[in-house]
């Protein structure tokens, strides 16, 4: 698959209805060479070594069920990265499924979605695949089991006003400034605020994008075990903290034709691990490690569920209506 490409956002519940084009897939040129500065090698210590969610290094999982993992994994992320009070409970949405294959839908329901969402054969292919696997792609090792939401943090207003609609914006919602020619960007997928989707890395490819992952302590053992995604979000300084810093994120986090995309973008990589992938958030990661990060901010987990209601049932109308039709053929 050739992971240059732009895919459109998709609207799906009430809208779908109101709002039935969609633009297409389409390849943009990259933003050139990517240089990242080097970071001396982490070495975790302590309870460093197992996170928050508590780790087990042996199981490759955190503790508990996987709806118990989910729900420590999105803990809400205040600014500066706090972590606040802990999810008393996931949306039911979540919770029902994360780690099950109930609801996950026929591989034919979602090739026939993103076709008409605009993408080509090749993406489109990639449904048959297998998702990473830990231990930088062993096959015997755990597939990718879970799936970390990031928002980029850029471009930083510093102490100017915000643009008048940052949805809309396009210096804000320029994909192709996360591109990278030398195919080294931050995350498999980026979603920018209007809802278009840059594939970087396909879902089989082992990444990091944490300090928790990266860490000398573990090699490369949790390299494929985690997927990444990207929400563009600006950002502004805030007060007390220095002009230059990069904490304080807009309100709402993020648009609906994020979530909305996000929630494909979810529902696509599950369909390939087989599973409902289990959701965390980069600073929840990196919780306890200096320096780490504080995102995603804003993040609504409810709206997230929402769009994962509404794309699923559209997923189960598309599939009775082709059972449907392939019984009236036989009818025939």
């Amino acid at each position: 698959m050739n992971p240059r490409r732009i895919v459109s956002g998709i609207v799906v519940g009430a809208s779908i209805a109101a709002c039935a084009s969609f633009a297409f897939a389409h390849e943009f040129s990259s933003a050139g060479k990517c240089t990242f500065a080097k970071r001396p090698p982490l070495v975790l210590k302590g309870d460093q070594i197992q996170g928050f969610c508590k780790f087990d290094h042996d199981t490759q999982s955190f503790a508990g069920s996987p709806a118990d993992q989910a729900r420590c994994l999105l803990n809400p992320v205040e600014p500066v990265g706090r972590l606040g009070p802990p999810l008393d409970a996931l949306p039911a949405s979540i919770a029902e499924r994360v780690g099950k294959s109930v609801d996950l839908p026929a591989q034919a329901a979602l090739a026939a979605l993103l076709r008409d969402r605009g993408a080509t054969e090749d993406l489109v292919a990639t449904l048959a695949q297998p998702v990473s696997h830990a231990h930088d792609n062993d096959p015997l090792s755990r597939p990718a089991t879970y799936m970390v939401f990031h928002d980029t943090s850029t471009p930083n207003y510093r102490t100017q006003p915000w643009p008048v609609s940052i949805d809309d914006d396009p210096k804000i919602n320029n994909l192709s400034r996360y591109e990278c020619s030398n195919d080294i960007e931050r995350a498999h997928v980026f979603i920018n605020r209007g809802g278009k989707i840059f594939l970087a890395h396909d879902f089989s490819v082992p990444w990091r994008a944490t300090k928790f992952e990266s860490a000398k302590n573990f090699g490369s053992a949790l390299k494929g075990l985690f997927l990444h995604v990207e929400l563009i979000q600006p950002r502004r300084a805030l007060k007390s903290y220095g002009r230059r810093n990069d904490f304080l994120a807009p309100t709402p986090g993020f648009s609906q034709a994020q979530y909305d995309s996000l929630a494909l973008v979810y529902t696509v990589a599950s369909r390939r691990a087989g599973f409902w992938m289990i959701p965390a958030f980069h600073s929840v990661l990196d919780e306890g490690i200096r320096n780490k990060h504080d995102d995603p901010q804003n993040f609504d987990l409810a709206q997230f569920a929402q769009s994962l209601d509404a794309l699923i049932g559209e997923l189960r109308t598309r599939t009775a209506a082709a059972d449907a039709e392939s019984q009236s053929r036989k009818s025939d």
